[in-house]
């Protein structure tokens, strides 16, 4: 008996996954969404796309699926990172045991550091350097930095799926 496969994510029907579609739909050209019987349909264009993301309710959400979709340049990262702190933060504080202790002036820097180097990795994953390196640069213990570099990812990621699940509901109105 054929096991069908179960769809985890709310664009598995469409078989593209809506960032490779924004990223599309930036450089010049069309799309037209696939329907069955119907081919008038109109495209979707870039003031579609535009809508759709200035609808998107979470900036972080928003500006992580920008990032991810047009692998936008270092400044827009630290910008991102910027954005992310406070859930980062929040989630530091809730892990057990804490990877840094975000009183100190030093380790809210640290942080900084770890954020900015989870978000460049997201969106340059080809560019990824050894956790040795980074906590080196960052002046922390590896295992602390491994820590809040995990939570961290797991943060920009949950922020990334609720981007992609946002960003299908706003364009194809689901």
């Amino acid at each position: 008996m054929a096991r069908r496969k179960m769809k985890t994510e709310p664009w598995a029907d469409e078989g593209r996954d809506p960032l490779e579609l924004l990223a599309r739909l930036l450089v010049n050209g069309s799309y037209r969404v696939p329907t069955e019987g119907r081919s008038t349909l109109p495209a979707l264009g870039s003031s579609d796309i535009a809508a759709a993301v200035g609808y998107m309710p979470d900036a972080l959400e928003k500006h992580v699926a920008l990032g991810v979709a047009t692998r936008v340049p270092p400044a827009a990262v630290a910008r991102l990172s910027v954005l992310a702190y406070r859930r980062v933060a929040a989630a530091v504080r809730l892990a057990r045991p804490r990877p840094l202790d975000l009183s100190a002036p030093a380790d809210r820097w640290r942080l900084r550091l770890v954020i900015y180097d989870a978000a460049h990795e997201l969106i340059y994953p080809e560019s990824a350097r050894p956790y040795g390196e980074l906590a080196k640069l960052a002046k922390t213990r590896k295992a602390a930095y491994i820590a809040a570099h995990r939570i961290t990812t797991a943060v920009l990621q949950e922020a990334l799926c609720d981007g992609r699940r946002e960003f299908h509901r706003r364009l194809f109105k689901c």
